[in-house]
């Protein structure tokens, strides 16, 4: 049944079950406290310690039998160890990268689980908030340009902003929107992530909507719709698991282009 809602003129109205349970899939996607207190723990974080804590685990588990030949959930590991080492961090800044893996390391187990975990329902993904990614866009951010104002020193990193060569004239335009990119980068980085794993969120959850409307109000219309509905949510499924591992990559590739930036930014 549609609920009614008093409108701004007092008139009572119908709420159609569609914007009916649409609200109801935006409130159970928005932060929500599950405490009260000094530190509140809200849905997400609770998931995201939930993440954190498989990571441990799987890591624990995974090097518990080191052997010479590893199998099982050790090859994966070593696998994904050294894709990461090799076809990231070696790949994008050469072998004077590998002393940032330990970090770059860090940044892509701790999204990729976040992502994967986000998918078990009823699992929220860590990163599906702006607060997650922000804050590992901020570390970032932070990160990359602490390690070029190390190797320059904070005036020769300022002016490595504009290339060598450029007429004085414009050296001040370029400098300008070097600036401004760089101050972009961790909105850009930390809005990519969270866009992503929300937006396949909401797909799922419409597609959900749809089928249990079906159901609810069966007709002919609803014969087509169940079977297209599900069809297209495992179909989602299984492109959310694509995302979840590409957005990793990329957040992870993108944090090794910006190191190496700052690594060899007196160079242009």
């Amino acid at each position: 049944m549609s609920a009614p809602v008093v409108t701004a003129a007092g008139a009572a109205a119908e709420v159609s079950p569609m914007t009916e349970k649409i609200g109801h899939l935006l409130h159970e996607l928005s932060v929500l406290p599950l405490s009260d207190g000094a530190f509140s723990l809200t849905n997400y974080t609770f998931w995201l310690l939930i993440g954190v804590a498989a990571i441990l685990v799987y890591f624990i588990v995974a090097s518990r039998k080191v052997s010479l030949v590893p199998s099982g959930i050790g090859n994966l590991t070593e696998a994904l160890v050294e894709f990461v080492r090799n076809g990231i961090v070696v790949d994008v800044m050469g072998p004077e990268g590998k002393k940032y893996f330990p970090f770059i390391g860090t940044v892509f187990f701790f999204v990729l689980f976040n992502n994967l975990l986000g998918n078990i329902p009823p699992a929220l993904p860590g990163t599906g908030t702006v607060g997650t990614t922000f804050t590992w866009a901020i570390i970032v951010f932070i990160v990359y340009n602490g390690i070029g104002i190390k190797k320059y020193g904070f005036f020769g990193y300022i002016k490595s902003l504009v290339p060598s060569g450029t007429p004085w004239w414009l050296s001040w335009l370029i400098f300008l929107i070097e600036l401004i990119s760089h101050l972009l980068r961790p909105f850009t980085l930390g809005i990519r992530l969270f866009a992503n794993m929300y937006a396949g969120h909401i797909m799922l959850g419409v597609f959900t909507i749809f089928a249990a409307l079906a159901i609810e109000h069966f007709t002919p219309m609803g014969a087509i719709v169940l079977p297209l509905s599900f069809f297209m949510q495992v179909l989602l499924r299984a492109f959310e698991l694509a995302v979840a591992v590409l957005q990793a990559y990329i957040f992870t590739i993108l944090t090794a282009v910006y190191i190496n930036g700052a690594l060899h930014a007196g160079e242009h």
